[in-house]
């Protein structure tokens, strides 16, 4: 599937809250976002996203035929943590089980791993989220452990999993 990854702009807003307006995206998503999604909510978003300075993140929006397809964000860790990153991605309904995710992991990971000096890539989906899973092993990611009870969204407890793609250096 041909996609490109391209920094978030403001004519993304609607795209964005289409894509978004699910209310099943957030049930895997360590973030939370509003059903229905609002207006506010999506402006916000997209303004981070382009306002950031990429010094310490980069953050693309998945664009197939001119629209929103989904986001993906790479947060680079502090202190000791400086040389690792922390990986997350989003499909929109129609883009999900059709092997994108493992495509765009892999191209953002190497673009990351080209333009910055880091030494490791991590992703932290929930235990019970086996597509997410499925796309990082494809991507070249070795899973790493489970981490239990670690996250309490809606007063319930999740498991994730630490997935890392390491730099050949």
């Amino acid at each position: 599937m041909e996609f490109k990854l391209e920094k978030w702009q403001t004519q993304y807003v609607d795209d964005f809250m289409q894509a978004t307006d699910d209310p099943h995206l957030s049930d895997n998503l360590c973030e939370t976002l509003p059903y229905p999604m609002d207006i506010a909510f999506a402006y916000e978003y997209v303004k981070d996203r382009m306002f950031n300075s990429e010094e310490r993140q980069k953050c693309r929006a998945i664009i197939i035929d001119g629209h929103v397809a989904g986001g993906v964000d790479i947060v680079f860790g502090e202190g000791v943590f400086y040389k690792t990153a922390d990986l997350s991605i989003w499909l929109a309904k129609p883009y999900r089980g059709h092997g994108l995710g493992a495509e765009v992991i892999s191209r953002m990971c190497r673009e990351t791993f080209y333009e910055y000096d880091i030494a490791r890539i991590e992703a932290h989906p929930y235990t019970s989220h086996t597509a997410a899973s499925s796309a990082l092993k494809k991507a070249g990611f070795v899973h790493e452990g489970t981490i239990h009870k670690a996250i309490c969204k809606n007063n319930t407890f999740f498991d994730y999993d630490v997935f890392a793609l390491l730099k050949n250096i």
